[in-house]
């Protein structure tokens, strides 16, 4: 095991241990400009073209990525298209960040950051909080992804679904300058299909105004027996910009009915060795489970200018989710051999979420110094409706037995109507003042941040519960040359108090909120075309604990202590030789509990390296590597073996009728590996995706 471990992780350091041996080159640096509306087309992207350049850094706007004063990475669209799967989503393309860890996947976009768990809900959207849902979240919109691995609350808007460890933003895709139109088909397996369009127009004086219009459809039986996932999105993107003001509205709609579908498998007590994984083709519930749901968004940023150093800003956003659909559990194993019981209820729920910011932003110098500012202040409104149905199965709940090890079949079961209860309101609100300070030919830049809130839920026939807090954030970066910065921060974040869910015996209560601290210090280093980034991090966090007492079948969830995560990464992107494009990093995390015990589902190493080679102009080959290193659940009873996934696929260009197509071969899990994948901070463990072909043929019409 050691062995194994030593040499793919080894692997994962020598494939791009070459670009240190490059060149260094000098490169003019950017200027950051406090700029909260990160919505443009014909942004740069570093050597390799699979992260951008000019990246995302919320309120601090968009800065040159040797520049900002933390560890950050925003990956392209080329990379999105080329790493999402079937399977996971978004979430595999954002593994490639070291930061980042792929938690699910089927129904749930769930990632953590540096071993802390977030769902799609953390997700921004353009820079506004709440606009997603946590199930299969549609990307064919998506231009780019910015993921922050350090300060989050502190230069971002208030968000209900705080992201303690980082955040993670979508940019909408923009109209640009010359135009597209493009007609994507793929076979994702099984007899799943996608149909997509993605049109963009610019038009007016000086291509004022632009649109850009996507839509995708997938339908179809996907790899996994019992699984059907149908999806039909649709977004337009509308911009204008003028030497005055600038505007960007995104309108987005999805449908998704997702039959069986996979899930999280947890065991029991009497469970002492864990069962070797099953079948990955397989699933572990009825085939009649289901998620139906829709969700609409909409995003608006404007900027308008006041005067030559001072202009005016105003984001709003809107996010409308129907989960009517719902007939869902997991199993639980009950013994070594496999057996499992799994429960199913019906429990769908309705939110809606509304937010409003406001504010100032500018520059002013004192001296040689220059200060970037913002003063602003924000709102989100928060309606929920979730309830469990009594009805279905005469009880609310159906009941059956299985074995990982079988095929397993129940009786249908008709699908129930059924509209959920109104059970809370919230509202937050918040204020920020950040303000970055550069010199010394701006080598040096010190962000100072302030973030304030008060939060409010009130849960219907309970008084309201109030909470507030002032976070700050403080970091600092210092260019030692044009190829190596050095940079520190500090931030800490305190969300609402968590609303225990019903997997627990005190469903209902209100935790107060966990508060968040984190330290960070890292080194950027640009060798010829190739960027490395060198961080080393701790977060302590508020501990919520599951805590089993006698004559409870449920735990409850309880406040106790502080879970400390701790490690180092080691990220990198770029040119490794003129044909060779890479991506990933290696993360080293130490999580432990309150008593000092290993986090359950905490895996010390992980590490992914994507890299595409190019023999001509025209063809390319993609590959990849993921590991994960083994750990523990059950507080430790469990021993979870570590796993390596390759996938491996080509790409070619030509014309068909003078049409230029793309055409995209991928294999993921190549050698169809059966696998346990542990998630941080949890017992449950899901089964590793299986040997999955995509195929793909994108027309530039």
């Amino acid at each position: 095991m050691m062995k194994k471990k030593a040499l793919v992780m080894s692997v994962l350091c020598a494939v791009i241990g070459a670009g240190f041996v490059l060149p260094a080159a000098a490169e003019e640096t950017m200027s950051g400009k406090l700029d909260e509306v990160v919505v443009e087309g014909e942004r740069g992207v570093l050597p390799g073209g699979m992260a951008k350049e000019v990246v995302a850094t919320g309120f601090t706007g968009k800065q040159d990525i040797m520049s900002a004063p933390m560890t950050i990475s925003e990956i392209s669209n080329k990379t999105i298209e080329k790493f999402a799967s079937p399977n996971a989503g978004i979430a595999d393309a954002l593994s490639l960040d070291p930061s980042v860890r792929a938690d699910r996947g089927g129904t749930y976009t769930d990632i953590s950051i540096r071993g802390i768990y977030q769902s799609g809900h953390s997700f921004y959207v353009n820079g506004i909080p709440g606009l997603l849902c946590q199930e299969n979240i549609p990307y064919y919109w998506a231009d780019s992804i910015s993921v922050i691995s350090g300060p989050s609350l502190g230069t971002n808007a208030t968000s209900f679904s705080e992201a303690a460890a980082g955040s993670v933003n979508i940019q909408s895709k923009v109209a640009e300058s010359e135009g597209n139109a493009n007609l994507k088909i793929a076979y994702r397996g099984g007899s799943s299909m996608q149909e997509a369009i993605d049109v963009g127009r610019r038009f007016g004086e000086n291509d004022k105004y632009g649109v850009r219009i996507t839509a995708s459809n997938i339908s179809g039986d996907t790899v996994l027996d019992g699984e059907n996932l149908s999806q039909q999105a649709f977004s337009i993107n509308l911009d204008q910009k003028s030497d005055n003001s600038k505007t960007n509205l995104l309108i987005a709609y999805d449908h998704t009915d997702h039959k069986g579908g996979t899930g999280s498998i947890s065991f029991g007590s009497d469970v002492t060795s864990l069962p070797s994984a099953p079948d990955s083709s397989r699933i572990y519930k009825p085939d009649w489970s289901y998620n139906e749901y829709d969700n609409w968004i909409a995003a608006l940023n404007h900027e308008q200018k006041l005067g030559e150093h001072i202009s005016a800003y105003l984001n709003a956003g809107y996010h409308r989710e129907d989960w009517y659909g719902y007939i869902d559990g997991n199993p639980t194993i009950k013994n070594n051999i496999g057996d499992f019981d799994i429960s199913m209820t019906n429990y769908p729920l309705a939110l809606t979420k509304k937010y409003l910011g406001v504010g100032v932003k500018g520059d002013f110098n004192i001296g040689s110094v220059k200060n970037e500012y913002l003063v602003g202040a924000d709102k989100t409104w928060y309606n929920y409706a979730l309830s469990k149905n009594m009805n279905f199965a005469n009880g609310g709940t159906w009941s059956g037995t299985g074995n990982i090890y079988h095929h397993n079949w129940w009786p249908s079961l008709e699908r129930p109507s059924y509209d959920p209860v109104h059970s809370q309101d919230a509202q937050m609100t918040g204020w920020h003042i950040v303000d970055t300070l550069k010199a010394l030919d701006d080598k040096l830049q010190v962000t100072l941040a302030l973030h304030g809130h008060k939060a409010s839920r009130t849960p219907v026939g309970s008084p309201t519960q109030d909470s507030d807090a002032i976070c700050p954030t403080y970091a600092v970066s210092y260019k030692l040359s044009p190829a190596v910065t050095i940079y520190a921060d500090h931030s800490e974040s305190f969300g609402m108090g968590s609303l225990v869910g019903n997997n627990y015996e005190n469903q209902g209560q209100i935790l107060d909120p966990a508060k968040t601290k984190q330290n960070e210090i890292g080194v950027k280093v640009k060798a010829g075309n190739f960027l490395n980034t060198f961080s080393a991090f701790e977060i302590t966090q508020a501990n919520n604990i599951s805590v089993y007492r006698p004559g409870y079948k449920k735990p409850f969830l309880l406040q106790d202590g502080e879970q400390k995560n701790k490690g180092f990464e080691w990220a990198f992107t770029g040119n490794l030789a003129d044909k060779w494009d890479l991506i990933g990093g290696v993360m080293y995390l130490n999580s432990e509990d309150y008593k000092g015990n290993d986090v359950n589902g905490a895996s010390k190493w992980s590490g992914t390296v994507g890299a595409i080679y190019h023999p001509t102009e025209d063809l390319s080959f993609i590959g990849r590597v993921t590991y994960l290193d083994s750990t523990t659940i059950n507080n430790g009873a469990l021993d979870v073996p570590s796993y390596t996934k390759f996938d491996l696929g080509a790409s070619y260009k030509t014309k068909l009728s003078h049409t230029p197509v793309t055409f995209d071969l991928m294999c993921y899990n190549l050698t169809g590996k059966d696998y346990w994948s542990a998630r941080s901070g949890s017992s449950s463990l899901n089964v590793g995706a299986p040997r999955t072909i995509v195929l793909s043929a994108n027309f530039e019409i």
